[in-house]
């Protein structure tokens, strides 16, 4: 059961609980329907506290109230409408409460039990076991880029640095470019070709795979602009996808499997130690 499911659910859950106390209470009555009264203290803590630092000025406040009037109307309405079997949902509200417990239960083992240290032997070899199955969708590049000012460009310079890399031309590179440039990349990782073009003024037909293979060094001035594009490394779309590329996809992949089979195991023994325990009992007539 997903996390965004479980919000809505608890939050429709504790709209449908405000309302249970009697006119006669001396709490604050913020709305009122059909008899059900909605007070101060139903309101969740989060809108409350915005509220009381400078008034419902975003509207939280009145937006959740309206909220448990429109569920109060229908709820009536659902009331009248529906035969006392279709609004029997003891069953439906049981298990859905189970779920709960079973989510909380699991995530709270996971956090408390569960190794969520992933090593990079254990990436490199699924990797290696899947490699086939890790297609690029789009073209990718490692690059530096410079968008600078071309009376602030030393041209000559810029290129020298971004073309001959070392941990000294790299430095002095990062200094002028956090002093210099409008915008800049300048680091080692893969990403989509798309992201980088879309800040340098290219022809709108141009081929991108012709484009890698045939350019190494970019420079394009335009409007008092100079763009700087050095092309460290390039892949194709549908060739494998590199490593470095795939990495946090393939840790959350083998986190996620870790978590199945932990919970898997986690049951197993549960169920296990019922039975030895006697505490199942089958009553299955043959």
């Amino acid at each position: 059961m997903g996390k965004v499911k479980i919000y809505i659910a608890l939050i429709l859950l504790s709209l449908a609980a405000c309302g249970k106390k009697d006119s006669n209470s001396t709490e604050e009555v913020l709305a009122e329907y059909n008899g059900k009264f909605l007070y101060k203290t139903d309101i969740p803590e989060d809108i409350l506290g915005k509220f009381k630092e400078g008034g419902d000025s975003t509207g939280l406040l009145k937006s959740f109230i309206d909220k448990w009037l429109e569920n109060q109307v229908m709820v009536a309405i659902a009331e009248e409408k529906l035969s006392d079997e279709e609004k029997n949902k003891e069953k439906l509200i049981e298990d859905y409460r189970n779920s709960l417990l079973i989510y909380e239960y699991q995530q709270k083992l996971m956090r408390e039990n569960l190794d969520t240290a992933v090593t990079e032997s254990e990436i490199a070899a699924f990797y290696e076991d899947n490699s086939e199955t890790f297609l690029l969708r789009k073209n990718i590049v490692k690059i530096k880029y410079v968008k600078i000012l071309k009376q602030k460009a030393d041209l000559n310079k810029l290129k020298k640095l971004m073309q001959t890399a070392s941990p000294e031309n790299d430095k002095v590179l990062m200094t002028l470019a956090e002093s210099n440039a409008e915008n800049f990349y300048l680091d080692s990782n893969w990403l989509y070709l798309d992201d980088i073009t879309k800040e340098i003024p290219l022809d709108e037909n141009y081929n991108q795979q012709r484009f890698l293979a045939n350019n190494k060094f970019i420079q394009i001035e335009e409007n008092n602009m100079l763009y700087l594009l050095y092309i460290i490394d390039f892949r194709i779309k549908n060739a494998t996808s590199p490593l470095a590329f795939e990495r946090d996809k393939i840790k959350d992949i083998l986190l996620y499997k870790r978590q199945l089979n932990f919970l898997k195991d986690n049951q197993k023994k549960l169920f296990d130690k019922a039975v030895s325990s006697g505490a199942i009992k089958y009553h299955i007539k043959k």
